[in-house]
């Protein structure tokens, strides 16, 4: 081991080297200056970070803080992920200040965690909120809430707030009441957007004056007519006062809205209790009778609430059925075994439910069919254990099949709310019923994303339209089986009645299944992907494969590839980097290796982008704004992280290349040709170097496979083990490869990269290792790119 006096001379001359941009010999001598001295591995961290080193500085700056409250090393840590945030490395530096700005809390450090952790915490929602790093910038925050920008406080607060966590806003705002600054303070209390007009009837509302509350709504809705939030509390007064007309024209001509819009809205009551432990007044119960068409009979309802340990809400959900009041409504629930207090609930409310199941069953979708199976109802449908109906919903839907008893799905809107503070207002299909199409519904990330079709709790399905669909539920999704419904009725071409009336309120919370945004995207695309996976127009094809045609064949002279890594001063070595060169120009290649488009004219007739999960979709545009005509490729090196960023980004290119194919479906759109799925290219090493290594016997030692170490070093250290190799990042990946050792992941999404299953034989292993390096990926893809011209 490198003793310390050794290990500071040789991170003074990898200091040196960078002085002098020698790069390579700066990596190397760093890498053997680095040991296991803290203190070492942050100026190693530091070197790395003004080296556009994101990676391994994280990684160096991560093992040395670990566990160590140095004040010094703190000091350190903050300098490298101050370098790491200003060159757009926003989650390595927050990585980094997560662990060591409590060594130095200062107003620049907080400001800067702040600054930094804010977009990576809203990145972490779409696999999991990140709460432990929403902890750490809350604490940070209340120490000098005035150190941070009042906007990334203000942020915090809608995070804190949005993630349940009301613990974390009121310890925040505590802190910004003692310490913070007058504006700051009235930045978080000041009312939002659509509430101004509505704050005498919320005062009234809270202090317990219903009938002037009503009179304040009123008049704010005649005041403020377009404004949703004043027309929302407007329609419930009329409603809570019987006029049942009156709350249809106010709350039917509401637009979909979000928050924002509708920060003022309050939650319905009827007389003295919130909605639903008060039922409607029998004034407005005999107004929504008046609904039914003359001559027209109530249709009978079944709905089925699916549970497992539903907690606190299943109470609520009942009792907004039993308050309906509808004549013709019987309400199953099927517990699949709850051991939450589940059964007390049940038994208290068994004169209000037609049914009750309770067995263990194998998810929603078959405790559903359960629910479902053997009735005779007109209309059928379920709500969850955590929504609720709105009040009128079921005489609202009733009455719109009575009207038109042929439909086959009849829905209504779903009012989203967040611990009944109203979140937004979705109407499905806005453009009418011509929209629900399997192309429609196929756009996961754009209309359906949008919210144009249904969250679910807002619709029934007519019994026979259900029986006509097969009967069933795919008991084989966790989530999206309602959205498998909706294809298979659009295919069956579905009539549709639609009512404008809020039908359902839809909670967001934390743990509900669809809070997984990632998984939950990926299991709906899988869905979409067996009726009609989406692709661009044949004269888009077309276009694409002409330019490629021409870029491909310059007149007199190479082609011109232009390679854009970000992280390439990390990720391609410089004899990675000429061996690509040297295979390439035996085609008339020329090869460029760039991490980033210099401003003026681009010189390429083809630029290949590898982009990380949020590079962001600007890149095309920003290159044509350059004057550049040829085809842009986009490689998407982490197709297996946030699948919205991913898709967004798979709009701009001309060509996709995934590398992953259970995740090649995410990318598909009409707009790029998506290519088959290819593990991504391995520049930590050349070909030549993985052969000579591979070529000598494995030597004893320890297997360091230190991510800040140049390429071959790691891969001189994975060739002094033996057997599988414990792998957690794709360059280690390969390099196990390289080394004839199989690699083990235990990212099941790192083992989608291999294709199959892998040799057993050593030598095949180092084949498949090498087939992963620059110049082969570089050239496969090449004969990919011909392939496409050519079938143009």
């Amino acid at each position: 081991m490198t003793v310390p006096a050794e290990g500071q001379a040789a991170m003074a001359a990898a200091e040196a080297a960078a002085a002098g941009r020698d790069l390579p010999a700066a990596v190397a001598l760093a890498a053997t200056a680095v040991a296991a001295e803290p203190g070492l591995r942050l100026r190693a961290a530091l070197l790395h970070a003004r080296l556009e080193r994101p990676g391994s500085a994280r990684a160096l700056a991560c093992a040395a803080l670990a566990a160590n409250d140095d004040p010094a090393l703190a000091v350190l840590g903050i300098e490298v992920a101050g370098h790491l945030h200003v060159s757009g490395a926003t989650e390595a530096a927050t990585a980094v200040l997560r662990l060591c700005w409590r060594g130095r809390p200062d107003r620049l450090t907080i400001g800067l965690f702040l600054s930094a952790g804010l977009p990576s915490f809203q990145r972490s929602l779409q696999d999991g909120a990140d709460l432990a790093l929403l902890e750490g910038m809350v604490a940070a925050a209340c120490l000098d809430p005035g150190a941070g920008r009042e906007a990334d406080i203000a942020e915090l607060a809608r995070l804190a707030e949005e993630a349940g966590r009301d613990d974390l806003l009121r310890t925040l705002g505590a802190a910004v009441q003692a310490r913070g600054t007058r504006p700051l303070v009235e930045r978080l209390t000041r009312p939002g957007l659509g509430v101004t007009q509505s704050l005498a009837g919320l005062a009234h509302l809270a202090t317990h004056r219903p009938a002037r509350a009503a009179i304040a709504f009123a008049a704010a809705q005649v005041a403020l007519p377009g404004d949703p939030s004043t027309r929302f509390n407007a329609g419930y007064a009329a409603l809570a006062a019987g006029d049942v007309g009156a709350a249809s024209a106010l709350l039917g001509a509401l637009p979909a809205a979000g928050e924002p819009m509708l920060a003022g809205a309050a939650w319905p009551r009827f007389g003295e209790l919130p909605w639903p432990f008060a039922p409607p007044t029998e004034a407005t119960r005999r107004g929504f009778e008046a609904l039914l068409p003359p001559g027209g009979r109530w249709p009978r309802i079944r709905l089925v609430t699916p549970c497992l340990n539903p907690g606190p809400w299943l109470e609520e959900t009942i009792l907004s059925v039993a308050a309906q009041g509808y004549p013709a409504v019987e309400h199953v629930v099927v517990d699949g075994g709850s051991t939450d207090g589940t059964a007390a609930v049940l038994a208290r409310h068994r004169d209000r439910l037609h049914g009750v199941i309770v067995e263990p069953d194998g998810g929603p979708a078959e405790a559903i069919g359960k629910g479902f199976a053997g009735n005779d109802a007109d209309l059928i449908g379920w709500i969850n254990a955590d929504d609720l109906l709105a009040p009128g919903a079921l005489h609202v839907l009733g009455a719109a099949f009575a009207a038109d008893p042929a439909a086959d799905l009849v829905h209504g809107w779903s009012v989203a709310h967040r611990a009944r503070r109203i979140t937004g207002l979705q109407q499905p299909l806005p453009g009418g019923v011509r929209d629900f199409t399997v192309a429609g519904l196929a756009d996961v990330f754009g209309r359906w994303g949008a919210g144009r079709f249904f969250l679910q709790p807002e619709v029934l399905v007519a019994r026979r339209f259900w029986e006509q669909l097969g009967g069933r539920l795919d008991t084989g999704l966790s989530a999206v089986f309602d959205y498998e419904l909706w294809l298979r009725a659009a295919v069956a071409g579905a009539r549709i009645a639609q009512a404008r009336w809020p039908v359902a309120f839809y909670r967001t919370h934390p743990a509900q299944r669809s809070g997984q945004r990632s998984a939950l995207a990926a299991e709906q695309v899988m869905v979409r992907d067996r009726f009609a996976a989406p692709a661009p127009p044949p004269a888009r094809v077309a276009n694409v494969a002409a330019r490629l045609r021409g870029a491909l064949r310059p007149a007199g002279r190479p082609v011109r590839l232009l390679l854009v890594d970000p992280h390439c001063a990390e990720t391609i070595s410089p004899a990675a980097k000429e061996e690509a060169r040297a295979a390439l120009a035996t085609r008339r290649i020329a090869l460029e290796v760039v991490p980033r488009v210099a401003p003026g004219a681009v010189v390429a007739d083809i630029v290949l982008r590898l982009l990380a999960a949020h590079d962001g979709e600007d890149w095309v545009p920003r290159l044509r704004r350059q004057g550049f005509a040829g085809p842009a490729i986009g490689w998407f090196l982490e197709d297996d992280r946030d699948a919205a960023s991913n898709a967004a980004m798979a709009l701009t290119p001309d060509i996709v290349v995934p590398s992953r194919a259970r995740r090649r479906g995410v990318l598909l759109q009409e707009s790029a040709l998506v290519t088959e799925a290819m593990a991504p290219p391995c520049g930590l090493v050349s070909g030549a170097e993985a052969r000579a290594a591979f070529s000598v016997a494995p030597t004893p030692g320890a297997e360091d496979d230190a991510v800040w170490q140049p390429g071959a070093m790691r891969l001189a250290a994975a060739r002094r083990g033996d057997g599988p190799m414990a792998v957690a990042e794709p360059g280690a990946a390969v390099l196990a490869l390289l080394a004839g050792r199989p690699p083990v992941a235990a990212d099941a999404r790192l083992a989608e990269l291999f294709e199959g299953p892998l040799p057993e034989d050593r030598a095949a292993l180092h084949k498949l290792g090498l087939d992963r390096l620059l110049a082969p990926r570089l050239l496969r893809l090449l004969d990919r790119l011909g392939a496409i011209a050519a079938a143009g």
